[in-house]
């Protein structure tokens, strides 16, 4: 009877150990999830991370907008004749198609801007 009372009192504390470790390991993620969604070094909210995407944001507008003038001038140089129907169809100005052309790059710019930061993220 003895034994059975050891066996008993082994199987209890091996229970019991599998429940401590269970209950510390869910705390211990929980506290990490909830410190990295509120440290500041990692936020969404970081100073230096919203600095850097305004400093992005003008820059590809800036780039943007070379590109839009370069095509513009492309189109001038290779496709007159295409040039002139589309800005008489579509936009009735120059200026107009040139805003158009650069906004289209600055898009372009920005989402290649995108896609090598979310390639960084993943590390590829």
């Amino acid at each position: 009877m003895i034994v059975d009372d050891l066996f008993r009192k082994l199987e209890r504390k091996t229970e019991s150990d599998l429940l401590n470790r269970t209950t510390q390991t869910a705390f211990g993620a929980q506290n990490k999830a909830i410190s990295g969604i509120l440290s500041p070094k990692k936020g969404a909210f970081n100073p230096v991370v919203i600095a850097r995407e305004f400093l992005w944001f003008f820059v590809s507008v800036a780039i943007g907008f070379i590109l839009g003038f370069l095509f513009y001038e492309l189109f001038s140089f290779f496709l007159l004749d295409v040039k002139n129907e589309l800005i008489n169809l579509f936009f009735m100005s120059q200026s107009n198609f040139i805003y158009f052309l650069s906004a289209i790059c600055f898009f372009g710019v920005y989402i290649v801007r995108l896609t090598i930061w979310a390639l960084k993220l993943v590390k590829l």
